[in-house]
This record gives C-alpha cells, structure tokens and sequence, in this order.
C-alpha cells in the first residue's frame, strides 16, 4: 500500500510539473489536458483519476507557482540592499524567472473559463502571492510614493507593467540582457519617460 501511495505522488507530481509548464507558456484555454497526457505518455483518463478537470489543474499549478513566487520574494525582502532598486529588480526577477509569459495576463484571461469559486481562489493567490509582497517592499523601502497612491495601488500598478519583459515583440531595446530590461523598465515606471 505504501508502495502504491509513493507511485501514486510521484505520478501526480509528474502531471503537476508537466502541466506547469503547459499552463505558464500558453496559457488555460490554449492548453488541453490532451496535449498534456500525451506528453506524460498516459491516458486523459488516467489524468483525471488524479485531477477532476483542467480547471483543477490549472488552479492546483497557479497556487504551487504562487507559493513559490512568494518564498523567493519573501527571501529577498529579508536580504539587505544596496539600494531600494536593487531590491525591487530581485524582486521582479522572481516573477520574470518564474513566468515565461506575464502572470497577470495568466491569470486574469483565464478567468473567463473558469468558475466564480476558482476565479476568487486565484484571485486570492495573485493578491496574496505577487501583490502582498510587492506592497511590502513599498511600505518598508526608502523610496517615497506620491501621497495618494499607497502600497496595494502602487504594487498592483507596478505587476501589471511588466508585460514588456515577456516576450521578443515587447522587448525593450534588443540585445540587452535580462537584468537591464529589468532595470530599464524599473526606472521608466518609477520615473516616467519626461524630466520633471
């Protein structure tokens, strides 16, 4: 019995990686559980023995990935940095390694196939898991937010404009390296594109 329960979790383990990856790269409606039993190599069937639908798949996967994003983050918040930049770029860093496409656009689109009780649950992740530690560091960093934007408002502004760094078609400026997207497009949000 042992024996089967070890198989058994190795083998919902497996669907969960696999499926992580599906999900993160296209995306819930541009993923089947088809295409995802057949790169495990077993039934839809089989799939659904351990998972009752993709919806449940999905979730399952965005809750992992969100627990992890928000480990790393949490990791980096208790580091010290040379500068609140500094930091902020670790943080995006996090979401950016994690996510080879922008996670609000994961998340948000699928909302229209899924149900009220799973859009609220994965509403809770991305708030608890990206937007809560975000809003962290804003609240504990030196940088000064203008009056009247506090920390839930400036984290959510600020994870729903890192779609530029997903992606050759949005890239800023070819040829640079991960980091100095990062760092570019920390700079053009903390400070605009004009002289003040």
């Amino acid at each position: 019995m042992v024996v089967k329960s070890k198989t058994s979790e190795a083998t919902k383990e497996r669907i969960i990686l696999a499926a992580t990856t599906q999900f993160l790269s296209h995306g819930y409606d541009q993923t089947t559980t088809r295409e995802i039993s057949k790169l495990l190599n077993m039934t839809q069937p089989a799939l659904y023995h351990y998972f009752g639908d993709k919806e449940e798949l999905f979730v399952e996967v965005i809750k992992r990935v969100g627990h992890q994003v928000f480990g790393d983050m949490q990791s980096i918040l208790d580091q010290s940095y040379k500068s609140p930049v500094d930091q902020l770029v670790a943080l995006t860093r996090v979401i950016v390694n994690r996510h080879p496409s922008d996670v609000f656009t994961l998340i948000h689109s699928s909302f229209k196939s899924l149900s009220l009780r799973n859009q609220q649950e994965l509403g809770k992740v991305f708030g608890h898991d990206y937007i809560m530690p975000i809003a962290s560091f804003f609240e504990k960093s030196s940088l000064v937010l203008r009056g009247n934007v506090d920390s839930r408002v400036a984290s959510s502004f600020y994870i729903t404009s890192l779609a530029p760094l997903f992606g050759n078609f949005h890239a800023l400026n070819g040829g640079q390296s991960i980091d100095e997207h990062v760092y570019q497009l920390v700079d053009l949000i903390l400070n605009g594109v004009a002289e003040h």
